[in-house]
């Protein structure tokens, strides 16, 4: 870790991401409240993270955007542009102007769409191969720190001044953010224009990673998984009230458990994953997920708090193994669109598991759902463990399964499939 941040183009990555999340993570929350409190409806709060998650169904085309233009002049004018979404949020001061609200997450959506994709695909430009584990390690770190501290800020904040406090302070983090991403040095070469109509363009980053194994495994396994993983959603409050017998507000103490383990999981990932591969570092985050679900179901608070602190290890576990596994065997022409395909991919089957847990949480017990998510989760973990690439395929670099420059016409990364990474049966 400490040979990455050696790397001035590294700290000021991570600062700039820093800056983004932190002011994202305040306002989602008091946004939250305040629908709250405008409506009196629960569902109606609900809806604000559901519109942001809307905004995820255009990342095909954001993939293709973020691999016809050089990324960081792309998160340069995400970061300028966004603040400008922002602004509208200040007229909502009555219940019938709600739908602002929904509107702004929703664009906020899109622009998460566009980010997300271009700062996984600029990272291998700013870092060696070898550190990459490291790097996006060290993502997950401080994310897991902010959805500890930003949360609790936003709601002081918004408590102190409402919400039009948070809107001026993530307009203001946002340009933060620009600017520092301005300082950054990074030598990025013009993408070559592509001679295919845009809409088969659109479709090459999840067409890749079906034909190579390791990705397909990996993609597989994660958005089966998040079919089941997505009832946490509505777990939570009844895991507290129902099976612990506390008071709604004690969800507090388990998100900070998740936040403490999401912190050393993301500071653990590129230590565990030099000695087991991306594959099994992401077989082993779904065992350990599958064990935290199981130890909900009990009524002991040590021990849901200990499940709770379990869940936030694995969440970096998964994201930094497929991250790396992606950046290392995806042609840099193609990045955008592999990892915008990689959330598509677990973004709808959580969305529709959080939906469908919704009603289930009503008419089953909540232990039945927390062992499925143990099944589900061990099932998947398994698929991985017999599923093994062979020797040496998490460690192939970009370059050696790109394969040559595409001919005019030909759809990048077309030899993927060569001895190392071969078809297979799934």
């Amino acid at each position: 870790m400490l040979k990455l941040l050696a790397q001035r183009q590294v700290r000021l990555f991570l600062l700039a991401d820093t800056f983004s999340n932190f002011g994202s993570s305040a306002l989602w929350l008091a946004l939250a409240i305040a629908v709250q409190e405008l409506t009196r409806s629960a569902s109606s709060a609900g809806l604000v993270m559901f519109a942001f998650a809307l905004g995820s169904l255009f990342l095909p085309v954001s993939g293709l955007i973020v691999d016809r233009v050089r990324r960081r002049p792309l998160l340069i004018a995400v970061n300028l542009l966004t603040p400008v979404l922002l602004l509208p949020l200040i007229l909502v001061t009555e219940q019938d102007r709600i739908w602002v609200v929904y509107l702004v997450m929703f664009a906020y959506g899109v622009s998460g769409s566009l980010s997300g994709p271009a700062q996984a695909a600029l990272l291998p430009r700013l870092v060696p191969e070898e550190l990459l584990g490291d790097a996006n390690g060290a993502l997950q770190t401080i994310r897991g720190l902010l959805r500890i501290v930003a949360p609790m800020a936003g709601a002081g904040l918004y408590a102190w001044h409402g919400a039009n406090v948070l809107v001026a302070i993530d307009i203001v983090t946002f340009l933060v953010a620009a600017a520092i991403l301005l300082a950054i040095k990074v030598d990025e070469p013009a993408p070559q224009p592509s001679e295919q109509h845009w809409v088969a363009e659109v479709g090459s980053g999840i067409r890749y990673i079906a034909k190579t194994r390791m990705l397909r495994q990996l993609v597989l396994t994660c958005g089966l998984a998040m079919l089941a993983i997505g009832f946490y959603e509505s777990i939570g409050f009844v895991v507290v009230t129902v099976g612990l017998g506390h008071e709604p507000s004690y969800v507090g103490v388990l998100g900070s458990a998740m936040g403490v383990g999401t912190v050393v999981g993301g500071a653990t990932a590129s230590g565990v994953m030099r000695r087991t591969g991306e594959s099994l570092l992401v077989a082993w985050g779904l065992v350990a997920c599958a064990v935290c679900s199981a130890m909900l179901t009990t009524p002991y608070d040590a021990v849901v708090v200990a499940g709770m602190f379990l869940l936030g290890v694995t969440v970096p576990w998964m994201v930094v193994g497929v991250s790396v596994a992606i950046q290392r065997a995806t042609p840099v022409e193609l990045l955008g669109r592999s990892f915008a395909a990689f959330e598509l991919s677990v973004t709808v089957p959580q969305t529709a598991s959080m939906a469908v847990g919704a009603g289930l949480i009503a008419v089953l017990d909540y232990r039945l759902l927390l062992l499925v998510i143990t099944v589900v989760g061990m099932l998947a973990a398994g698929y991985l463990f017999i599923r093994r690439p062979v020797p040496g395929a998490d460690e192939l670099s970009r370059e050696q399964t790109g394969g040559p420059a595409p001919q005019p016409g030909e759809e990048p990364g077309h030899e993927a499939d060569h001895e190392a990474l071969e078809p297979s049966k799934l």
